[in-house]
């Protein structure tokens, strides 16, 4: 009988939904409104990036950012079986399963520690000059270690093999690593009077808006 391959972004996504009821700082995020992708890595050295969280608003939420040529930059609507989604991590293949154990599940709450308290689309920033990890990398990675101590009592790691095992076990053990593919999604340029607020005196062939429905 063929082995079923490890579905990846499956079992963190169970994770997520489990970490949001029992960890304090990750209560505001709304699970079934973040999805979660793999990615294949461009060479399997350590250094790089393991997973990368990506926020589908502009600042305070924005879905659009006028320009000054009469344009806006306007992100599309995202939905998942009817729900609209605001958040997408990417994982970075095999580099993400090839970090130590608990590695794996510090890069995982590192990047939903980016995610806005607000939960708006938006991602956390800080004052200073580096906005999304603070003046200090090292105090962004504190807080997540901190985190990652309450987290730990609410994680039966045996339930979830990505924890446990490298890229080469799960594909020894499974047959294969899968996971959501999913594209960069990139907001595009449209005319002022294209906006929602403009419809009025839009023509109407111009009255568009971007959704894309997923899964």
């Amino acid at each position: 009988m063929a082995k079923r391959a490890y579905n990846l972004t499956d079992d963190v996504s169970l994770l997520v939904h489990l970490l949001v009821k029992r960890v304090d700082q990750l209560a505001h995020i709304q699970p079934g409104r973040v999805i979660h992708g793999v990615s294949q890595a461009r060479t399997r050295s350590r250094y790089g990036v393991y997973a990368q969280c990506h926020g589908l608003r502009f600042k305070h939420g924005q879905r659009e950012h006028k320009t000054r040529d009469g344009h806006a930059w306007q992100w599309p609507i995202i939905k998942v079986r009817g729900q609209e989604v605001l958040y997408y991590i990417t994982y970075f293949l095999p580099r993400f399963l090839d970090q130590p154990p608990r590695e794996r599940l510090h890069t995982l709450l590192h990047e939903l520690y980016h995610i806005s308290p607000k939960f708006n689309g938006d991602l956390r920033r800080f004052a200073g000059r580096n906005e999304f990890h603070g003046n200090k990398h090292a105090d962004f990675d504190g807080v997540v270690d901190r985190i990652l101590e309450r987290a730990m009592p609410h994680v039966d790691v045996e339930r979830f093999p990505f924890l446990v095992y490298t890229f080469d076990q799960l594909v020894e053990r499974f047959g294969g690593v899968v996971g959501n593919k999913l594209k960069r999604f990139h907001p595009k340029k449209v005319r002022l009077d294209d906006l929602p607020g403009n419809l009025a005196v839009a023509p109407p062939g111009r009255r568009r808006s971007r959704q894309i429905e997923m899964f």
